[in-house]
């Protein structure tokens, strides 16, 4: 028993030095910055999917009692399918995830194989991967822009925290306050309670207290790194989820091209 105190103890702080190593070492891995990529192109991405779907399902909607609509509809299917077909390659060339189409449709005659692809759950996930897409986008984006730039100033407090009238954060006359309060009525009196929570601020007037706060910036910068990391794989769960084994007609293009 004397010996195996030794072997848990540094096998204990082996685990806790090389999962510092890892939270430290992320800038320096290349998949990080293809995560970064990724994450950071899915909020333009996925708010030009909302737009294109909000037009077509509601275009398509609206003028289907004229038979207009139902063109409308099936193109704008058929092409949010393309557009899934586009995410499902983009997903697996930047993330490390195997997301398989498929390239077939059930069935001998024209007809058979559009009542397969319209009854196939696969298709209408698919389309919904669309807004999801854009809600993890605009996650990312918030998380990304926030860790940065707030990462960045503190860790460049050093060069500039001593200029006058330069201010980094957000600047008010007084710290702000939170009021929580609660009134009820009672035999025409007003009885109420009211708790006020003041939220100080943080003022760096010195170098040392710049050099602390850089470390924090470092830390920050490092964290949003992972968070970001983090979002991608989620990104890549969700994709292999709803667009595994689903129709693809970009794929379907790319392997006819292939084998001619």
């Amino acid at each position: 028993m004397a010996r195996a105190a030794p072997t848990d103890a540094d096998g204990r702080f082996g685990r806790i030095g090389s999962g510092v190593a890892r939270f430290v070492g992320v800038p320096l891995e290349r998949q990080t910055y293809l995560n970064l990529c990724y994450v950071l192109l899915a909020f333009p991405l996925g708010l030009a999917y909302v737009v294109f779907l909000v037009v077509g399902l509601s275009v398509g909607l609206g003028l289907a009692i004229f038979l207009v609509g139902i063109p409308v509809l099936a193109i704008t299917i058929a092409l949010a399918l393309g557009l899934a077909g586009f995410e499902r390659w983009l997903t697996t060339t930047v993330l490390p995830v195997d997301v398989e189409p498929r390239t077939d449709l059930t069935g001998d005659r024209g007809r058979d194989r559009l009542w397969s692809l319209v009854t196939d759950y696969r298709t209408w996930t698919a389309v919904l991967y669309l807004p999801v897409k854009f809600v993890l986008g605009l996650v990312s984006f918030v998380v990304a822009v926030t860790g940065f730039s707030t990462g960045m100033s503190m860790l460049a407090l050093p060069l500039y925290y001593d200029r006058q009238g330069l201010y980094v954060g957000v600047v008010t006359d007084r710290a702000p306050e939170i009021h929580q309060s609660l009134y009820l009525g009672w035999n025409y009196l007003l009885v109420g309670f009211e708790a006020v929570f003041t939220v100080g601020y943080w003022e760096i007037t010195t170098f040392s207290s710049a050099l602390v706060a850089a470390a924090f910036g470092i830390v920050l910068l490092l964290a949003t790194f992972h968070a970001l990391n983090a979002l991608a794989w989620i990104s890549g769960w969700i994709a292999r989820v709803l667009l595994e084994d689903g129709y693809d007609p970009f794929a379907v293009v790319v392997h006819s091209e292939g084998t001619q």
